[in-house]
């Protein structure tokens, strides 16, 4: 059977579940259904059931100390009888049915927790069905709204489901590993952000926004003259600002307000897609007008259409890039270039630096933007880094020749408390007969075949 991934898994027999924390614990009430016990025969009657029971526990510690008196993350069982057509927490399940079972997660808090877990164990007489293990990020589906998914964004175009399956992600969950006879224990982020496959416990990621729109704003001084190009708005660069910023929606056209005797040159904007992805692999591509010695220097740091050629392969993904991407572009041959990885798994805040760089002694000479530090770069490096702090001053070192002519950082604040649900999902069969009963009839010099029927138990409408 190919398990559908909107799917989850319960029984409409009892279900609970828990999250536990070093600051708080949330817990969510424990039911039984009224249910109809119905033997093969016409007589039936009613009793309460308890016939199931399955815990999800979640357990973390904050990573900084920034959490609520008051937890906020919460937890949610549900199942699916229909292969993901319907959820319930609470499901009629036919004899030898497959269960999909879905074991929710909201971290609401504006910190990531470490040492999470979700732990549930299989209902007696159930088995799991392999290979069927799946963790994945719904960050659009609210709390409280788990049983109706919303999977995608406000555009209503694109996906906002993203499991370890997908491209890009670490691959099928090690069942062996985070399976024990018919207890699961596993990372709520197992096989996603690059995390490992048979993870038991690990990171609870905090909601982010989805999108980190980077702007590259380049003015000119005069034709072929002097290039100044930024990324950021911060006080010390003065008109010279460019209006990158963190969304839930791409960006399509950049914003580089006019700049008094620096008219825009090239602009472009890129938007650096955030859900599930550990690493902005930033790139600076430094290009110089071809024979001109300290001539024009041209930084870019991104893809986009209205740039041309004058590219860099700035991304992001689970893996860290060891070498830029500056494609050629004619008559402007790369001068140097570089690229850093930035970690934003658990770091709420990019803080972009740029560092514009003049020739000694040139007046309105040539100026070089740099917004990393990279080996590649040599002394004209940036501090730009991720971190749980706000920066409120750049980092430009010293470059022999090379003054800081302007120079700023920009804290862009990812962290989305709305954008924090996940879930680990896994399909159960049911057994084909809950409850067997056998009679046999015995006596001198004779035995009687036995007689066996089975129980069905449904719920009481």
């Amino acid at each position: 059977m190919k398990f559908s991934r909107w799917a989850a898994t319960t029984t409409a027999l009892t279900s609970a579940s828990r999250i536990t924390g070093a600051q708080a614990t949330a817990a969510s009430g424990r039911a039984a259904g009224e249910d109809i016990v119905r033997p093969n025969t016409s007589s039936s009657w009613s009793r309460r059931v308890a016939a199931a029971t399955m815990a999800l526990g979640l357990a973390g510690a904050p990573l900084f100390a920034a959490a609520p008196a008051t937890a906020a993350t919460t937890s949610s069982l549900l199942y699916s009888a229909d292969n993901g057509a319907t959820w319930s927490s609470n499901p009629t399940i036919a004899p030898g049915a497959t269960v999909l079972v879905r074991a929710w997660y909201n971290n609401a808090d504006p910190v990531e927790h470490t040492g999470a877990q979700v732990s549930t164990t299989l209902p007696p007489g159930f088995t799991l069905a392999p290979n069927s293990t799946m963790v994945c990020l719904n960050p659009t589906t609210p709390a409280g709204s788990e049983a109706t998914p919303t999977l995608t964004e406000a555009d209503g175009r694109t996906s906002s489901l993203v499991c370890n399956t997908d491209t890009g992600q670490s691959g099928a969950i090690d069942e062996a590993a985070v399976w024990t006879s018919s207890t699961l224990t596993i990372s709520p982020t197992a096989g996603l952000f690059g995390q490992p496959v048979g993870a038991t416990s690990g990171v609870m990621e905090f909601g982010k926004k989805r999108y980190f729109n980077m702007n590259n704003c380049d003015r000119q001084l005069s034709a072929n003259g002097p290039q100044l190009m930024t990324s950021i708005t911060a006080p010390g660069l003065g008109p010279f600002v460019a209006g990158s910023n963190v969304s839930n929606s791409a960006d399509t056209v950049p914003s580089c307000p006019a700049a008094p005797g620096w008219p825009v040159n090239l602009q472009g904007t890129q938007a650096l897609d955030l859900l599930a992805q550990r690493y902005i692999n930033m790139n600076n591509c430094v290009r110089q007008i071809a024979g001109t010695g300290n001539g024009p220097q041209l930084t870019t740091s991104i893809t986009s259409p209205s740039l041309g050629p004058y590219t860099a392969g700035t991304n992001t993904k689970n893996s860290i890039d060891t070498a830029p991407s500056c494609p050629a572009a004619p008559g402007w041959p790369v001068n140097f270039s570089g690229t850093q990885p930035l970690d934003m798994l658990g770091n709420r805040y990019l803080n972009l630096n740029n560092c514009v760089r003049q020739i000694a002694g040139t007046g309105n000479g040539p100026q070089l933007t740099t917004t990393i530090t990279a080996p590649g770069v040599g002394p004209y490096t940036a501090g730009t880094n991720a971190k749980n702090s706000i920066d409120t001053a750049p980092s430009c070192p010293a470059a022999p020749g090379w003054p800081v002519n302007i120079s700023g950082t920009q804290a862009f604040d990812t962290l989305d408390t709305a954008r924090g649900a996940g879930f680990v999902q896994f399909a159960m069969n049911a057994p084909t007969c809950l409850a067997a009963q056998t009679a046999t009839v015995t006596g001198t010099g004779f035995t009687a075949p036995p007689s066996t029927s089975c129980l069905t138990i449904t719920r009481t409408p």
